[in-house]
């Protein structure tokens, strides 16, 4: 029994590798990054919220749409999500537990039609 967990440490240490070794293919830079793969977002909140969603221009400002919800899985407290989007320009803000957040790290701002504004980036 005692050799079991020893066994399932490396097993859990190489399941892992894959993925620590496949992470950094994926940008980690705050802020939308165009990829081929799509358009990587990465957004660190403060606080811990439960939920953070994308929400933009290319989604119809949904603040609950299922495919567009963050996971916490990335560095440091970053969550991600990746989106395929055609060339164009887009705007967008994060959702978290309710509440809008600007991206502070967005390459451009517009105003959002209710004083604040919006992250805005190009897909080229």
């Amino acid at each position: 029994a005692a050799t079991d967990p020893a066994a399932a440490t490396p097993a859990a240490t190489d399941g892992a590798a894959p993925a620590t070794a496949s992470a950094p293919a994926q940008p980690t830079k705050p802020g939308p990054n165009v990829t081929p793969a799509g358009v990587v977002f990465n957004f660190k909140p403060d606080g811990s919220p439960s939920k953070i969603f994308l929400a933009g221009s290319f989604n119809d400002w949904n603040p609950a749409n299922p495919k567009y919800l963050l996971k916490n899985d990335g560095p440091n407290g970053m969550w991600t999500i990746t989106v395929k989007l055609v060339p164009g320009t887009y705007q967008y803000k994060f959702v978290a537990d309710g509440q809008w957040i600007k991206d502070p790290n967005s390459p451009g701002s517009a105003p959002d039609g209710f004083g604040a504004q919006n992250g805005q980036f190009d897909v080229k």
